[in-house]
């Protein structure tokens, strides 16, 4: 079956909403999951279904800072929870220094955090990811202004489990990541899977046009995964619905 961007988007917040997420949240892990899905890099291939509850404390742990670098323990929360507020804070420090570096440690579903680092690359400033997962180590890195990265994927090089850490190289100078994306890709004898900017463009775009293609199975786990915020259907809820 197929669904626009508005329904998925609906369904995965109403999910994430029923796990136990809270507001503000559960909108960044819809518009995270399906900006993922619609590039094509699998946003439900990266996540629990029905959606997991939030593993991570009301705020994330500071563990060390300087002018140009930080490392954040998520505590084993999704990236929705604090993906958004790593890269933002890439951002301030690269605008400051020229250079940052932030690393955000033990968080789940890394691979999702892209569409928060292409709101940070549209702002004007070049930035990368590196990450490791269950099926292997993943870059991508953004130019200047871009929306969509250049995206590699490196299948079962020390794959990790479960929780992970992402590290984000943020600056405004594009030498600078030119060469750390370069020392990145020093992996000899080792193949590399890539995806340009311009084919993850174009699979968002046919996914806009055309719909996104979801397993029924699926869909319909998305959605029983709402009951929790749901109210009964009774008189007392009925004479209770609408404005007030």
């Amino acid at each position: 079956m197929r669904v626009s961007r508005n329904e998925m988007n609906a369904a995965l917040s109403r999910a994430y909403e029923g796990a136990g997420h809270h507001i503000g949240d559960y909108e960044d892990a819809a518009q995270l999951v399906t900006w993922s899905q619609m590039c094509g890099l699998g946003g439900f291939d990266r996540i629990a279904m029905p959606p997991a509850g939030p593993k991570g404390g009301a705020t994330p742990r500071l563990v060390f800072e300087n002018g140009g670098m930080a490392v954040i323990d998520a505590g084993g929360a999704d990236v929705c929870e604090h993906g958004s507020l790593t890269s933002d804070l890439a951002h301030t420090k690269a605008l400051s220094s020229g250079f940052a570096i932030v690393q955000l440690a033990n968080c789940r579903y890394p691979g999702l955090i892209l569409r928060s680092l292409s709101l940070v690359a549209q702002q004007g400033v070049f930035i990368a990811a590196y990450w490791q997962d269950a099926a292997g180590a993943h870059g991508a890195s953004f130019e200047s202004g871009a929306t969509f990265p250049n995206y590699w994927h490196v299948e079962n090089l020390n794959a990790a489990k479960g929780v992970s850490t992402i590290t984000i190289i943020c600056t405004d100078q594009p030498a600078l990541l030119a060469d750390a994306v370069a020392r990145q890709a020093e992996q000899p004898n080792v193949q590399r899977f890539e995806i340009s900017a311009a084919q993850l463009a174009a699979n968002y775009m046919q996914s806009l046009e055309s719909g996104i293609t979801v397993p029924a199975a699926h869909w319909d786990a998305l959605n029983a995964a709402a009951w929790p915020i749901l109210v009964p259907s009774d008189a007392l809820s009925r004479a209770g619905a609408g404005p007030g």
